[in-house]
């Protein structure tokens, strides 16, 4: 079964190792997120909000 995290606040959020093949994260927060060592083969990163937040 695909995964569909579309739309959801991932923030700060650990998917360290997780499967996550061909997931849903269409539109999603992923800013903070750590997928190091997750497998995201084929999986949508269309239109999210990433990149580190709160640096100054």
């Amino acid at each position: 079964m695909l995964q569909d995290f579309s739309g959801q606040n991932l923030r700060g959020r650990s998917f360290k190792g997780q499967n996550l093949v061909g997931a849903n994260f269409n539109g999603a927060d992923i800013r903070g997120t750590d997928f190091s060592w997750a497998n995201l083969t084929d999986a949508n990163l269309t239109n999210v909000h990433a990149g580190v937040s709160g640096v100054k």
